[in-house]
């Protein structure tokens, strides 16, 4: 079994319980707001860059704990949405159903957290939720339509948000070119991404999520269109800002070429 498929399914198991689950209640006295927003920051990363999907699990179960003690705080709600659409993504693979569960949890989220304070990242998370749920044509006429607004949204207050042409970069890498994307148009926002990571400096707990990613996708593109050695040098290069990075290590790297 392989790595993607051995994390899928672990995401398929966490998926009955995650959603579902009813977390105790933390109060104020427990933990302050910030202190476990930057936990939450923290956690999803390094649960993301080693593909522990036991660990993106137990930060979903605190992310859950904290937005009961403090509803009200933006930034918490926001990692419950990110974790949520980090889960999503290889649950896709094996429960379709769990996986939109998982999204549609992941959008109310965001919006909660776009309600209390509005960040660059809540929008395009929220774009990006919004188009991993498109499953039929009908979808394609609402969602696509919803998700092309938050993004613009998203850049309007990030026009050098690193994440936010991230996101804009993998929507396009999986959205034909008749419809404005295209792995040439993916080739454009990940490298301004790559740009904009060099001067990011977000202020803790603020997202800072994404730099590695940058260039695990860039590696895909190239891959995409053709240039392995491009791409190759792209995945030592996020190796060499996130080293261990599971996904890069085990999965992209092996089956370059094929």
């Amino acid at each position: 079994m392989s790595f993607l498929q051995r994390l899928a399914a672990a995401s398929a198991v966490l998926a009955t319980t995650l959603i579902t689950a009813t977390p105790p209640t933390l109060t104020a006295q427990d933990l302050d707001s910030a202190a476990i927003a930057e936990r939450l920051r923290t956690g999803l990363h390094k649960a993301q860059i080693t593909g522990d999907g036991e660990a993106m699990g137990q930060m979903i179960t605190l992310a859950r704990r904290a937005v009961t003690a403090f509803p009200d705080h933006a930034l918490v709600s926001h990692y419950l949405g990110y974790a949520l659409y980090r889960l999503a993504g290889p649950t896709m693979e094996t429960d379709m159903d769990g996986a939109l569960a998982m999204l549609a949890e992941a959008q109310s989220f965001l919006e909660r957290s776009i309600e209390i304070e509005p960040i660059a990242e809540s929008h395009a998370l929220l774009s990006s939720a919004l188009g991993m749920q498109m499953v039929s044509e009908a979808d394609a006429m609402t969602l696509g339509m919803q998700s092309g607004i938050e993004m613009g949204r998203a850049r309007a207050l990030g026009p050098r948000n690193p994440r936010v042409r991230l996101l804009e970069g993998i929507s396009a890498f999986h959205t034909p070119e008749m419809w404005g994307g295209g792995h040439k148009a993916a080739l454009g926002h990940l490298q301004a991404a790559i740009e904009l990571f060099a001067d990011d400096e977000p202020e803790t707990p603020l997202p800072a999520w994404g730099h590695a990613e940058a260039h695990a996708w860039l590696g895909q593109t190239h891959a995409a269109l053709g240039k392995t050695d491009e791409a190759r040098a792209a995945y030592d290069r996020a190796l060499e800002v996130a080293p261990g990075y599971a996904w890069v290590r085990d999965v992209l790297i092996p089956g370059l070429g094929r």
